[in-house]
Formats: structure tokens, C-alpha cells, sequence
């Protein structure tokens, strides 16, 4: 059997054949639709993952900047209440010093030595020991 053999071979035109090739034409448009509807499944599917995932990609992202800023807002605070916290240890030494003390004393609260006397002079503008 050849090629030219082939050539010699014809359809049938009857009931039978015109009904197996429709059942065939109708499987290949079921099977096309078929295939249609679970590209687009997929393809909706994928879609919504994507919308999800990049939802939640989103949201952390506005997340994670407020909570920098926070971050940021928090150390600026704590760098100012460090400098408080030295400043007040240096006033806890200087009060344990009793030569300071004293200044303060006299100074602040106009405190004096029993037989003591106290003259204010006008250029006198100093009313606080830690300025001198």
C-alpha cells in the first residue's frame, strides 16, 4: 500500500457516517469549551491570589513605615529624656556637695548665718548659684 493507494479511498455518505462526524465536531467544541472554561478558572483564580497576596503586601508595607515612624518618634523622646537624666544626676552631685549646697542655699532661699548680714547691691543680677 502506497501512498497513491490512499488516494482511492472514499467516504461514505450514509446516516451513520454524517452522525459520527457531527458526534466528533460536538466532542471537539465540548472538549474547546471545556478547555475555555478552565483557562479562565484558572486564570480567575490566579487573579485573586495575586489581589490577595499584593493586598496583604500593601497593608504591611503601611505597616511597617508606621511603625518606623513610631520607632523614630520613640527615640527622639528617649534621647530627650537621657539628656534630662544627666542633667538631673549632675544636679543630684552638686547637691551632695555641701559647698554647693550652701550656695544654694544663701542664694535661692536667702539663707544666713546666725549674726550674719546680707547686702544686695544693684549690679547684683545673679539669683541663681549655677550661673556664676
Amino acid at each position: 500500500m502506497t501512498n497513491g493507494s490512499r488516494s482511492k479511498v472514499k467516504k461514505l455518505n450514509n446516516d451513520f457516517s454524517r452522525q459520527v462526524a457531527t458526534n466528533k465536531l460536538s466532542y471537539e467544541q465540548r472538549r474547546s469549551q471545556v478547555r475555555r472554561r478552565r483557562f479562565v478558572g484558572i486564570v480567575a483564580i490566579f487573579g485573586a491570589l495575586v489581589l490577595f497576596f499584593g493586598y496583604q503586601l500593601i497593608n504591611t508595607r503601611a505597616s511597617l513605615h508606621q511603625v518606623n515612624r513610631q520607632v523614630a518618634t520613640s527615640q527622639v523622646k528617649l534621647k530627650h529624656v537621657q539628656t534630662k537624666h544627666a542633667a538631673y544626676k549632675t544636679q543630684i552631685k552638686q547637691l551632695n556637695n555641701k559647698d554647693y549646697l550652701q550656695k544654694l542655699l544663701r542664694s535661692k532661699y536667702d539663707y544666713t548665718k546666725s549674726g550674719e548680714t546680707v547686702y544686695s547691691l544693684p549690679n547684683d543680677n545673679a539669683a541663681d548659684v549655677t550661673a556664676n
